[in-house]
């Protein structure tokens, strides 16, 4: 073949390349693929959004009830220790029991006992309704594995009770008698713990009421004392007061009548406080003393402080 014929078929080649290129780039059937592309996009964008806004819309709604449930809790006082431990057992032996009752006889586990009669401490008659329920619980367990449960008895020791529950392969079955072992325990846990607060609080209430009764001994005491004293009684008011409400309070009988008879038994008669009579012309003597004595008692005999 001839160089020049060569050089026009290389000039076709390049011809032929070009129109190719420019049917390729001429806008036509581009522009209608990107257009599908660009539809699709926008497509796929909006449900991105969609799952996007619901996503945020969950997420919100969970937050939100994390707070409220956040508030609650921390409205809701904190149970105590033994109290948790018993809220949690019974659940767990509700729970069993529920599902077994639910396959087996197909109805619910009645429980007249809720978690909130916890609140705010246990109490005995919330120990006596959740002792009925478990009775009742154990009966249905019985009921429906008479082989098994009916035969087992239910005064058994806990480590009898916990063999027991070993031996057994339904799960369901044996998570109810753990549970019923351990409600038993946390029940006297909660029981003691309730006698001791009990005990604190007659202690605290009797010591209140002895420090009350001291309180009002001594205001009476002091009304004694300035009623005394308004009479410029040669007497240590103070001391005589003092003394018989000491002695009052083994023989009150015996102290009221020595108080009313012979008050200087508890303080005696200062003479140099008795004035002289006559103006000093008589001197003080003994017998005064004695005029005074019975003087000072008559007068306590009739006080009312």
């Amino acid at each position: 073949m001839a160089e020049k014929d060569i050089l026009d078929d290389e000039d076709d080649f390049e011809k032929l390349l070009n129109n190719f290129i420019n049917n390729k780039t001429d806008g036509t059937e581009d522009e209608s693929d990107d257009s599908a592309f660009i539809k699709l996009s926008t497509e796929d964008e909006k449900a991105d959004k969609q799952i996007a806004n619901e996503i945020d819309q969950d997420l919100a709604a969970s937050i939100a009830a994390g707070k409220e449930a956040a508030v609650e809790q921390a409205n809701q006082p904190n149970l105590g220790c033994d109290e948790s431990e018993l809220a949690q057992a019974f659940i767990n032996f509700k729970t069993s029991v529920n599902k077994l009752s639910g396959e087996k006889l197909k109805r619910k586990f009645e429980c007249d006992f809720e978690i909130d009669d916890l609140y705010p401490n246990y109490k005995p008659s919330v120990g006596r309704i959740l002792s009925n329920d478990m009775v009742n619980g154990w009966l249905l367990l019985a009921k429906m594995y008479p082989n098994d449960v009916g035969n087992f008895s239910p005064s058994s020791s806990d480590e009898e009770f916990l063999n027991f529950a070993e031996k057994l392969t339904n799960q369901d079955l044996q998570l109810a008698i753990i549970s019923y072992v351990e409600v038993l325990i946390d029940m006297e846990s909660c029981e003691l713990s309730y006698q001791a607060k009990l005990i604190k609080y007659r202690e605290t209430h009797i010591k209140r009421i002895m420090y009350e009764e001291y309180l009002a001994r001594k205001e009476r005491q002091q009304r004694f004392v300035e009623a005394i004293k308004k009479r410029n009684f040669p007497i240590d008011a103070e001391r005589l007061v003092s003394n018989y409400f000491r002695v009052a309070q083994k023989d009150f009988d015996g102290a009221y009548k020595a108080l009313t008879t012979n008050p200087a038994i508890f303080a005696p008669i200062d003479f140099s406080k008795i004035k002289p009579r006559f103006f000093g012309l008589i001197k003080v003597t003994p017998k005064d003393g004695i005029r005074l004595n019975i003087e000072i008692g008559k007068f306590l005999k009739k006080l009312k402080a």
